[in-house]
């Protein structure tokens, strides 16, 4: 994923301050380590929610990192159409 373009697509298309984009991009990170991974793809909330690390975390922290991953399927999915 090209971080510089995902962090312009939320600014531009998004609304979002340059602060929120670059903790969405702090949270995708934080996911990619989580499980393992340097993508995401349809199934990544499901195995997300299954991890340990996501269990332990509080609702808020877990509702921040649901919002980061859907946020970057839905640039995947917008890139790729252009």
């Amino acid at each position: 994923m090209d971080s510089a373009k995902l962090l312009e697509w939320l600014k531009v298309e998004k609304k979002m301050s340059a602060r929120s984009a670059k903790d969405v991009l702090s949270r995708c990170s934080r996911v990619y380590r989580i499980l393992g991974v340097d993508c995401f793809d349809d199934n990544t909330l499901d195995i997300l929610q299954n991890s340990d690390e996501f269990k332990s975390s509080s609702m808020f922290i877990k509702s921040q990192l649901k919002r980061a991953v859907t946020l970057c399927l839905e640039f995947t999915k917008n890139t790729e159409t252009e």
